[in-house]
């Protein structure tokens, strides 16, 4: 064999063993069955999303907005992030040609009063807390919505409770429509609209949330459905008021189960306003993306700071990320990690932040300990952070 035959034999050699190893691999791998492409990227702490799942500036959405008469802004109630989008959206809406009246799920009709006065610079916003009751009407921190009603104040924007107020509801839930007085029925919504058919499967998952409930019980059931439709019809029924008020657009500001799919607040506005146009915002917390829900999205990871001193934040893919952890707090003693994630407890997936809820619930009536199945890294093992409402303990185990 002459020299040249020799090097191209040499140069041979490799590519041929290079070609088995990657028909052998071949055969070795598995085919990866890939999920449709929804959102195109890997999005931050309040990103707006098309349907179509592409990046959104600040300014598409405001242009999407213009010439609506209703924005409604869904919301987690206990979401800093979302309460800053809401009010980047008000706010610019506020300079615009088209400045909107505000109508807030938040606060009921026969408070109405309270912000009339402070419409009228009557009532100071840091005064507004206890004038209008918050803590034992609504519950949720005043501090995320004192900035709404700082913006609504510095441009004398019209503003307006939406709601029937919870102790109508509550009445109604415990003895039904006929437990309430004329006075209490006159709080209600002049046309209460049922729900559509596609909302009910929805309505029935919450419902079945409730552990206060009895889910077997059809009456307690129906009392259910219809504070749902209350709710809803109120909300839209004054929201349509509002506008003819002003004639300006209104930005209803509701949580997120009134306003997705356009099944609660939404298809009341189009009974009792039918030539309104209507824009849904919707927050994304990250996982399955719902084109449907809304018309626009912001993404805001659920995030959530317990009592046990550990920050958590929806992941979206299942189970709850701890964040931070407060160093001496329970979640520490117990050995909650930043990074870890928990997967379960009380036998219940913690794929929500509302999935921690019921656990709590779960554990404080059976008097037991919470016990979480925790991952970190590849171990898997359970922490247990005590009874709730006592000191913890802390103990943890490996599971496999």
């Amino acid at each position: 064999m002459n020299l040249s035959k020799r090097v191209l034999s040499r140069k041979k050699t490799p590519i041929c063993l290079l070609l088995c190893l990657t028909f052998a691999l071949g055969a070795c791998m598995k085919r990866v069955e890939h999920p449709p492409l929804d959102v195109t990227f890997v999005p931050s702490s309040g990103d707006f999303i098309s349907p179509e799942g592409e990046r959104l500036s600040l300014d598409a959405v405001l242009d999407m907005a213009k010439g609506k008469d209703y924005i409604l802004l869904g919301e987690g109630h206990k979401n800093i992030c979302d309460h800053s989008i809401q009010q980047q959206i008000v706010s610019w809406l506020s300079q615009s040609d088209t400045p909107p009246a505000v109508g807030l799920e938040m606060v009921a009709v026969d408070k109405q009063s309270v912000l009339d006065d402070f419409a009228a610079g009557m009532i100071e916003v840091a005064d507004l807390e206890e004038e209008l009751e918050w803590s034992e009407r609504w519950g949720y921190p005043y501090s995320l919505f004192e900035g709404l009603f700082e913006i609504v104040r510095e441009h004398s924007l019209p503003i307006s409770g939406l709601n029937a107020p919870r102790s109508v509801t509550k009445k109604i839930t415990e003895g039904g429509l006929e437990s309430l007085t004329d006075e209490e029925r006159a709080l209600l919504p002049a046309e209460i609209v049922p729900p559509a058919e596609e909302q009910k499967a929805f309505l029935d998952e919450v419902f079945a949330q409730h552990s206060t409930r009895d889910t077997d019980d059809p009456d307690q059931r129906e009392r259910f459905f219809l504070v749902q439709s209350i709710w809803d019809s109120k909300m839209a029924e004054e929201a349509v008021a509002l506008r003819k008020r002003y004639d300006w657009p209104v930005v209803i500001i509701a949580g997120s189960a009134h306003v997705e799919n356009g099944w609660g607040i939404a298809r009341r506005l189009k009974k009792f306003d039918p030539d309104a146009e209507t824009l849904i915002v919707m927050p994304w917390r990250g996982g399955s993306f719902d084109k449907d829900s809304g018309d626009v999205f912001f993404y805001c990871p659920d995030k959530y700071r317990s009592k046990m001193g550990a920050t958590l934040v929806a992941t979206g893919q299942g189970g709850l990320l701890v964040e931070q952890v407060v160093r001496g707090s329970r979640a520490d003693e117990a050995g909650l990690r930043p990074g870890d994630v928990l997967l379960e407890a009380a036998d219940i997936p913690l794929d929500y932040l509302f999935s921690l809820h019921m656990a709590g619930t779960k554990v404080y009536k059976a008097d037991e300990d919470l016990v979480f199945v925790v991952r970190r890294g590849e171990a898997v093992f359970s922490v247990n952070v005590g009874k709730l409402g006592k000191k913890g303990k802390a103990e943890s185990e490996s599971v496999r």
